[in-house]
């Protein structure tokens, strides 16, 4: 989904004068793929942390597996972009000093600044939301009692709900904040660690007997809510998603998860388990670091800073971007990326 927002959605034609305009205005909710990495990862860490919430090594060895996945192909892409903008790469620049990065402050700077920062750069800030949730996640997993868990996930997506309706009503000012802060997103995190609570507790025993029944419909109508939201086009940050539109994308991905993890349908599963599907997985943190720097930056070389995509060359050129970023995915995976992580979880 981000993909397409970056290398396809952006560069259509706007207006309904065509299909390709239809398209554009069709998929302007594919921002929500980071949404989607909200949610999954409050479903992967929160199963980690609920499976090993007794272990005395919780903490040391989830920080380490965790920073070897994280930080290293991380500060890399910062050198690589502070390269690119030191000697001027066409179309390169950067509002907010490089410690702010570094130390996955982003989302901070976005908020206070209103505005985002050139694309490479720009896409950090759902790692400063992801490391800000890893900071706190362990430490209130370990402390609470298990069986609390499900009511404080559930509290915690409630209480951003309450705080993105209060901003909205206090003035018309910090509504962009509400896109890139913790505290407003966490609903979508907060809704994975509930489902990776109920795959987990026979107490959610109940309502997967309903989900087994009814799973078409409610995928169906979650869908279609979902696609309604989408034509509407909402900002980032607007009443409609402050409202009532984050809630609903995380609780439609958490729908769908909870779909694949404990119902397991065969043709779903099928598909999700492609090879092509498998292997975007495998690498997704990559081409989501690079996609940007490595592709954005092709397509403007190729094609000039006013490329619209509208002819077959045209996609022919977002191909090669995506091509180019795929594959030096996988050369990090295998010599960089793959062997710290396989020492990671030896520790």
């Amino acid at each position: 989904m981000v993909l397409w927002l970056h290398f396809v959605q952006q560069y259509l034609p706007p207006g309904r004068g065509s299909w390709l305009g239809w398209l554009r205005a069709g998929t302007g909710l594919s921002w929500a793929g980071v949404d989607l990495f909200f949610t999954l990862s409050g479903f992967f860490i929160g199963g980690i942390l609920i499976d090993q919430r007794g272990s005395p090594r919780l903490i040391g060895v989830f920080y380490l597996r965790r920073a070897v996945r994280i930080l290293p192909i991380y500060y890399v892409t910062l050198l690589v972009i502070a390269a690119a903008i030191f000697w001027h790469l066409p179309g390169s620049y950067h509002l907010f000093p490089a410690w702010v990065y570094a130390l996955f402050l982003s989302n901070f700077a976005f908020a206070l600044a209103g505005t985002w920062d050139w694309l490479p750069l720009s896409v950090m800030w759902t790692l400063a939301v992801e490391e800000q949730f890893y900071v706190t996640a362990p430490w209130i997993v370990r402390a609470i009692p298990g069986s609390l868990i499900p009511w404080l996930a559930a509290g915690l997506a409630a209480l951003a709900e309450l705080a993105r309706a209060c901003i909205l009503f206090a003035g018309p000012s910090g509504h962009f904040a509400m896109h890139v802060l913790t505290p407003f997103r966490m609903d979508a995190l907060a809704l994975g660690v509930l489902a990776a609570w109920a795959v987990r507790n026979e107490a959610a025993e109940p309502f997967f007997v309903r989900l087994r029944a009814h799973w078409r419909t409610w995928l169906v109508l979650a869908l279609a809510l979902l696609g309604g939201l989408g034509l509407m086009q909402p900002s980032w940050g607007s009443p409609a998603l402050a409202l009532f539109g984050y809630l609903l994308i995380a609780m439609v991905f958490t729908l769908v998860i909870l779909i694949v993890a404990r119902l397991r349908p065969p043709g779903l599963c099928r598909f999700l388990a492609s090879r092509p599907l498998a292997h975007l997985g495998r690498h997704s943190y990559f081409i989501y670091l690079w996609h940007g720097l490595l592709g954005g930056v092709l397509i403007r070389w190729v094609a000039g800073p006013d490329f619209t995509l509208n002819t077959l060359s045209g996609f022919g050129i977002v191909a090669l971007a995506v091509g180019a970023t795929w594959a030096a995915a996988a050369a990090s995976w295998k010599w960089f990326e793959g062997p710290l992580v396989a020492w990671g979880q030896r520790h």
